[in-house]
């Protein structure tokens, strides 16, 4: 069922892309320039207290809001209920922080589940990979976001495991095509350093793709179960 449910969700941003891409593209941008930056500033050790901020900037805000931001649009164009883009904006404000507690929860189970023997990290991760919904749609704490995804992928547990990682193959495969293209580019061109342009266009595209693939299919599963109830 949840695999009927990812083929709709590519479907609906076939059909949706531009206003999606109008809406949240300026926080992309601002992801691949921090990232970019960052990553030159951690790399020099005069700067790197400065590449330290740009990294927990990314990471404990922009990264997190952009979640929240992309999930509330998408379940808005799905409903045909858009708003005003600084309402986005503002709610995404308000729920980054608890969106960022989530995401590290679950990163960290993952972490320990994928610790002890690689198996039990998938399987939490095929139970709690809803969770971020819960608590952006519904507006549920972290715990019940939690619990309710552990409830509701108690049936077709195994369609979940095939879920989860049919779902990590789609995101680690644009990193590892980038990294050959830019492995072959930085041997054939003698340098040891991506150029500063080149290195925010990457991070902006591989940012923009990660959250297209969890607002848009992921949603659909999300969405798919919620009318099952």
């Amino acid at each position: 069922m949840p695999f009927s449910f990812v083929s709709e969700g590519f479907k609906f941003y076939a059909n949706t892309f531009v206003s999606f891409t109008l809406k949240t593209f300026p926080v992309f941008i601002l992801i691949g320039l921090c990232t970019a930056t960052g990553e030159i500033l951690l790399n020099n050790e005069n700067f790197f207290s400065w590449g330290a901020i740009f990294f927990i900037f990314t990471n404990m805000f922009l990264n997190p809001f952009v979640l929240v931001l992309s999930v509330l649009l998408v379940n808005d164009l799905k409903s045909e209920n858009l708003k005003e883009t600084i309402g986005y904006y503002l709610i995404s404000f308000q729920l980054f922080f608890k969106a960022f507690l989530l995401t590290l929860v679950l990163s960290l189970i993952t972490l320990v589940g994928l610790i002890l023997f690689v198996i039990p990290g998938i399987y939490l991760a095929s139970r709690l990979i809803l969770a971020p919904f819960y608590l952006i749609i519904e507006n549920s704490s972290i715990t019940e976001a939690l619990d309710k995804s552990w409830n509701v992928t108690k049936s077709n547990q195994i369609k979940f495991i095939y879920l989860v990682l049919f779902y990590w193959f789609i995101l680690l495969m644009p990193y590892f095509l980038v990294l050959s293209v830019v492995s072959a580019f930085l041997i054939s061109e003698g340098a040891t350093q991506i150029p500063y342009l080149i290195n925010i266009s990457i991070n902006t595209l591989l940012s923009y793709f990660q959250m297209v693939i969890l607002a848009y299919p992921l949603f659909f599963v999300f969405r798919g179960i919620k009318a099952s109830e």
